[in-house]
């Protein structure tokens, strides 16, 4: 499974963050799947101090979706406790402190224990998640990953290059891991929030791949309808 393989340092990284505490960006309707990228732009000085602080340090950040879209201005709003975790890949810093970064997943984490407030930002203690396999294994997921593959294929050719479609189909298709697979198809084409998060929480590896099939499936029948679909 190399293609989720992050370097042994990152890792360590993330184990030692979770341990003592992740710091949190929290936002509504974003779900960092692990293995993908995901832009970021921050302005809000609470943030802006939670980068230069994770830049400074080890550079892992963990992105819980908020639990209501309402409560995006409040200080200490109630968090889906599922959210994926990564590290700060690249970042590009503006004069007047603002960044703009991007996060690349690492693991599915659980959220425990919030610590008290010590900084501008907030810190959670966490558990890493483990992913539930087949008693088979991988091969078991052969066919259903094979079914992905063509959805992803199908999709590429009935959008335009610029919508990233077919080069989607050409990494999935070089890939073998099938979890790894269905993260980035989810994080390519589920638009819907909850329906990211559904993927993110989702630990099992066999229930996830049968999900984003179903979900890749029907964008393929929108577009065959002659319908334009966000992907």
């Amino acid at each position: 499974m190399a293609e989720r393989i992050a370097p042994q340092g990152k890792w360590a990284a993330l184990a030692r963050a979770s341990a003592a505490g992740l710091k949190v960006f929290p936002l509504y309707g974003v779900a960092v799947l692990p293995g993908t990228p995901t832009p970021f732009h921050i302005f809000e000085p609470r943030y802006k101090a939670l980068v230069k602080d994770a830049l400074a340090g080890d550079r892992v950040v963990a992105v819980p979706a908020l639990l209501h879209k309402a409560d995006a201005q409040q200080l200490r709003p109630p968090l889906k406790p599922i959210c994926g975790a990564g590290f700060i890949e690249s970042e590009q810093e503006y004069p007047d402190g603002r960044y703009d970064i991007i996060v690349r997943g690492l693991a599915r984490v659980r959220l425990v224990e919030e610590l008290p407030p010590g900084a501008m930002y907030r810190e959670w203690r966490a558990e890493i998640l483990e992913e539930r396999w087949p008693p088979a294994g991988a091969a078991a997921l052969a066919s259903q990953l094979e079914a992905l593959r063509q959805l992803v294929y199908e999709l590429s050719t009935r959008l335009p290059s610029e919508s990233g479609a077919p080069q989607l189909a050409e990494a999935v298709a070089q890939m073998t891991d099938a979890s790894a697979v269905v993260d980035l198809v989810g994080a390519a084409v589920v638009s819907d929030p909850e329906s990211r998060q559904k993927v993110l929480e989702e630990l099992d590896v066999a229930r996830r791949l049968e999900y984003v099939v179903e979900e890749v499936a029907g964008v393929v029948l929108v577009l065959s309808r002659g319908k334009n679909p966000r992907v």
